[in-house]
């Protein structure tokens, strides 16, 4: 799996402090739910796997 880099705004690190300090593992549980759809690879149309599929200049 590549390495990735998450940067966090004031807000955010905020928001993970309130939740470790209230020890809400439901609202943990949301934040690493909406973390990780930050993380996943999103192919974009051009350099997604269907692209090298067809021929040239068609993905």
């Amino acid at each position: 799996m590549a390495e990735r880099v998450i940067s966090f705004s004031d807000q955010e690190q905020m928001q993970i402090e309130a939740i470790v300090i209230d020890k809400d593992g439901a609202e943990a549980l949301k934040y690493l739910a909406d973390l990780l759809d930050r993380i996943k690879i999103h192919y974009g149309h051009a350099c997604g796997p269907k692209a090298a599929e067809g021929p040239p200049g068609h993905g």
